[in-house]
């Protein structure tokens, strides 16, 4: 099941739980960030009313992460 939790400054935590619905995801890259969509309900919901999560990452940071995972996939192959 598709979610997303993040902490905010105040130490809230905010959730936005998919559920089964279906969903589409969109990642989208400059040269500085990395953005990562991901949208539920896009086909039964006006866009006003979907549920969503957008995740702005700087680049730099996103490739490193990325990269220690494909390194740690390919070690327990």
């Amino acid at each position: 099941m598709a979610h997303a939790i993040i902490r905010g400054k105040n130490g809230r935590r905010y959730e936005v739980e998919f559920d089964d619905a279906p969903i589409r995801v969109e990642v989208h890259a400059s040269e500085e960030t990395v953005e990562i969509f991901v949208e539920a309900d896009f086909e039964t919901h006006p866009e006003e009313q979907r549920r969503f999560a957008i995740v702005n990452i700087p680049r730099h940071l996103f490739s490193e992460a990325t990269g220690r995972t494909a390194r740690r996939a390919a070690k327990d192959r």
